[in-house]
């Protein structure tokens, strides 16, 4: 249990929240509440769009028919159930995903269900919260084989360098806000 606070997430969330009282302490108020509430925004982006894996077995798939949206449309939702290596059970929606250039939900069906079948274990890389509230599923980016490392495929890889240079630039940017402003407030008085 003690391990999922040792997450990359909650590692960044400590960094924006010591980064804004850093600079809080250091008299610069308003740029500690602005770099507060954009690091929080940018964390709370990051943690849905980020790619996250899991290994396990495929306990069984299903395709469901949506409810009517506004304009009467429906659609088939294809949902894939697991059970990790912890025993736990994660329930995974399936669809196109235009962010991750994801455009054969019907092949990683298959794969989800002939991994069902053969009782195989897989590793799947998936994205996006899951709430009970609002019913929202994580979706499926890729099925591999157990043991395959997902951190090397290439949009994972662009995901974490393109985002790790977006943080670096939110703190420098802050910070040479801060220092700026620091030196005028020196000046005025």
């Amino acid at each position: 249990m003690l391990e999922i606070w040792f997450s990359a997430g909650y590692i960044l969330l400590l960094a924006v929240l010591l980064f804004a009282f850093i600079l809080w302490r250091s008299g610069s108020l308003v740029i500690a509440v602005a770099a507060l509430v954009v690091g929080m925004a940018y964390w709370g982006w990051w943690e849905y769009a980020r790619p996250t894996w899991t290994t396990g077995t495929v306990s069984g798939t299903e395709v469901r028919r949506s409810d009517t949206d506004a304009r009467g449309m429906t659609r088939d939702v294809q949902y894939v159930y697991m059970r990790t290596q912890a025993d736990a059970g994660v329930e995974l929606e399936n669809e196109d995903s235009w962010w991750w250039f994801k455009r054969n939900s019907e092949r990683v069906f298959n794969d989800a269900k002939t991994a069902g079948d053969r009782k195989t274990e897989v590793t799947v890389i998936w994205t996006r919260w899951r709430s009970q509230l609002f019913s929202w599923h994580p979706n499926i980016i890729d099925f591999g084989p157990a043991g395959a490392w997902p951190l090397w495929q290439l949009r994972v890889l662009t995901f974490y360098a393109v985002t790790a240079a977006l943080w670096l630039g939110y703190f420098y940017a802050f910070f040479w806000l801060h220092r700026r402003t620091d030196g005028d407030d020196d000046d005025a008085v």
